[in-house]
């Protein structure tokens, strides 16, 4: 059965009480990695991912709200994402028989992957046409919080490996096309990049949701 990359109805119930609990683990961002519990690490990583999911979304829906052209449904194929050679979990099954190290370092190796794209992306923000200052933020914003996410998922892994070695990344090959001159290549280019980095925030929040449901609660956070 195919896997469904969306936060489930009983998500919604553990979020709020994560939520809740925000205060209560406040304390343990100023503690030395070693002693904060693993429960902790899961929680601070989770709330990452989804704050930098949602970022993600608000950056492509305010692209799309004023630069999308529906010329483009015609006269482009949208491409391929360079993350798709990065094997995850297509269905409940798969996600079952994938260790959970193999998941966390598939999702850190797609994260090393974005580094050189939203580098590049910040700097072309500013040539978009009547660019907002709040798009440029946003862009920095998710850049950081991506960073910071890599480092939570590596600290995460090395709770069950001693040592973490960096897998090869598949390259991003787009810059050509996001520094073209031709209006319509670029915008497609920022497009066809945004909508990937939409998807690919969401599978390591939802990958994150259920390796912590698995890890710590050894329940599903998924449903039929």
């Amino acid at each position: 059965m195919p896997l469904a990359l969306t936060l489930p109805s009983s998500a919604g119930v553990c979020m709020l009480l994560m939520v809740s609990n925000l205060l209560l683990w406040e304390h343990v961002s100023s503690k030395p990695t070693g002693s904060v519990s693993t429960e902790a690490l899961y929680y601070r990583a989770f709330i990452q991912s989804h704050a930098t999911y949602f970022l993600a979304g608000d950056l492509y829906h305010e692209f799309e709200m004023n630069y999308f052209n529906t010329s483009w449904i015609k006269n482009w194929r949208l491409s391929l994402c360079h993350t798709d050679s990065i094997h995850t979990p297509q269905s409940h099954e798969e996600f079952h028989e994938t260790k959970t190290e193999d998941l966390l370092k598939a999702m850190i190796t797609m994260s090393h992957a974005w580094e050189e794209p939203l580098k590049h992306l910040i700097s072309a923000v500013p040539t978009l046409k009547e660019s907002s200052d709040k798009m440029l933020q946003r862009t920095n914003a998710l850049r950081n919080r991506t960073l910071v996410l890599q480092e939570r998922m590596k600290i995460i892994l090395t709770r069950s490996q001693n040592e973490f070695e960096k897998d090869p990344y598949p390259a991003w090959s787009g810059l050509a096309d996001l520094q073209s001159s031709d209006e319509d290549t670029r915008l497609f280019a920022f497009y066809s990049l945004l909508r990937c980095l939409k998807r690919d925030t969401h599978k390591m929040d939802t990958y994150l949701m259920m390796l912590r449901c698995r890890e710590l609660f050894k329940t599903e956070c998924f449903h039929d």
